[in-house]
């Protein structure tokens, strides 16, 4: 009897586990596969320019447990950091960006993005370790002189403030000219990347 009991009682675990590992609900964060494609969104950067912008972004967060980052932030304001486009100006202050995360869980998250140029909402990928995290995601632009494929990354540490440590890349991955080269996008390969000019983007309800 008491075998049998114990049997079951493993058998009951075990179907207990694999459940919670399967569980897919907003409150719980399951381990999944890596699918980083951030590689496949800086290795569009010429070789040449790797280190430089690493030195200029600063290391990625990496890991399959993130932090959680629910919640509304404002840029404010959002300055430029680095560019390698030429004569890119870096004295220009841009005006804020609004960032809201919800429904994050299972390695992604809802974004919602509002700046003067552009409103995003996408679901996009969340990696990170500790309150070390990055979020990042593939976007296809479509303007009436062209079409621009780009990589942005955003990454920082949640605090009890906001995210401190903010950075924000956005990387072009293919660009297609409509213009016959009167207006021709930014080079694939062409990166810039902005902070928050304190380094904190603030909790902010918007």
């Amino acid at each position: 009897m008491k075998r049998l009991t114990l049997g079951l009682w493993l058998l009951m675990m075990g179907s207990l586990m694999m459940s919670s590992c399967t569980k897919n609900d907003e409150s719980t964060i399951a381990l999944i596969g890596t699918e980083y494609y951030i590689d496949d969104i800086l290795s569009v950067i010429p070789d040449s320019l790797q280190t430089q912008f690493f030195a200029q972004f600063g290391s990625i967060p990496e890991g399959p447990v993130p932090p959680k980052i629910e919640g509304e932030y404002v840029v404010a304001p959002k300055v430029r950091v680095a560019s390698n486009l030429p004569g890119w100006s870096l004295q220009a202050v841009e005006p804020n960006t609004y960032l809201r995360f919800t429904r994050q869980h299972n390695g992604i998250v809802t974004l919602n993005l509002n700046e003067i140029s552009e409103n995003v909402t996408d679901t996009v990928f969340v990696c990170g370790d500790g309150q070390n995290f990055a979020a990042y995601y593939i976007e296809n632009m479509e303007y009436e002189l062209g079409r621009v494929k780009r990589g942005v990354v955003i990454k920082g540490q949640k605090t009890e403030q906001g995210l401190s440590g903010f950075r924000f890349a956005q990387v072009i991955m293919e660009t297609e000219d409509y213009s016959n080269g009167q207006y021709p996008p930014s080079p694939v390969g062409t990166y810039y990347i902005y902070k928050d000019e304190d380094g904190l983007a603030e909790n902010f309800d918007w």
